[in-house]
């Protein structure tokens, strides 16, 4: 019988504002019903959190069409430099890869059961991309 093997590499930290590098992105479904965008980064800010590797999700439509008001676009247009995609074109995430930013982390809290799962659950994502540094 082949024996599972745990891989909670999720870090939790105090929420705040961190230099970071995205270092990658994935498009995944979860769950089996949702299409998500993650964007993969690294924390460069000098401290105990330097290294550590958090994400950053978006929610993504099944039409593949970028609706203007989302997380996905707002992030994507200030990425370009706050100029707009033409009609039509590719929104590619590669768009942020290699990129230096300035974040800002929440805590994410699961539930289990309606009820909220103890600290050693908890864990740190990136909640806004504030600036681009590099």
């Amino acid at each position: 019988m082949k024996e599972f093997v745990c891989n909670d590499d999720r870090p939790h930290f105090p929420d705040g504002e961190y230099e970071s590098q995205c270092v990658g992105y994935n498009t995944n479904f979860c769950f089996g019903k949702t299409r998500k965008t993650f964007l993969e980064f690294v924390i460069i800010s000098e401290g105990d959190h330097h290294g550590k590797e958090i994400f950053m999700a978006f929610n993504m439509p099944y039409d593949m069409k970028i609706k203007t008001g989302s997380k996905y676009y707002k992030n994507w247009v200030m990425v370009n430099g706050w100029n707009k995609p033409s009609r039509n074109a590719k929104m590619s995430p590669r768009i942020f890869k290699n990129k230096i930013y300035k974040i800002k982390t929440r805590t994410t809290k699961p539930k289990h059961n309606g009820k909220e799962m103890p600290e050693n659950f908890w864990y740190s994502v990136v909640d806004e991309i504030l600036e681009v540094i590099a």
